[in-house]
């Protein structure tokens, strides 16, 4: 167990400032913006998701390409979705034993973007678990150095 004063979190540097003003965070976002690297359509998940994380100081230049990788995957999760809904989620294959329904190819594809997806919102700490497991004190290494 550490013993003494726990340092205040708002002297750090680097340290996300929640009290700064929103401007700030989206200027932040719009300086590191990608505007040759996505299709206006993932610029507008840019553009969400961003401005947030730079609240939450998870948004650093060395970070830009994982997270428009991010914008593109969840482009596609909503296209793949929009166009299954549209054209049936399955199919169906009639042969020697009988009727047999089956999942389009599009179903596997948005499964696996699905997948990567799932993976950077734990990189970035984007779901309520995953930000639980991004606060100071959650399973830092050496919490407890003090007390060797």
């Amino acid at each position: 167990m550490a013993r003494g004063r726990k340092i205040s979190l708002s002297n750090v540097v680097g340290m996300p400032q929640h009290d700064e003003p929103q401007a700030v965070h989206v200027a932040r976002a719009d300086s590191l913006r990608p505007d040759d690297l996505l299709t206006d359509a993932e610029l507008k998940v840019w553009d969400r998701i961003a401005p947030e994380l730079a609240m939450l100081g998870r948004l650093k230049a060395h970070f830009v390409d994982a997270l428009c990788e991010y914008c593109r995957v969840v482009r596609r999760l909503s296209d793949a979705r929009r166009y299954l809904d549209k054209v049936d989620w399955t199919y169906v294959v009639t042969g020697r034993n009988g009727e047999q329904y089956k999942s389009r190819p599009e179903v596997a594809q948005l499964n696996d973007d699905w997948r990567k997806w799932r993976s950077l919102v734990g990189e970035f700490g984007l779901a309520p678990a995953a930000e639980r497991g991004m606060q100071s004190g959650q399973g830092d290494l050496f919490d407890d150095f003090d007390s060797f």
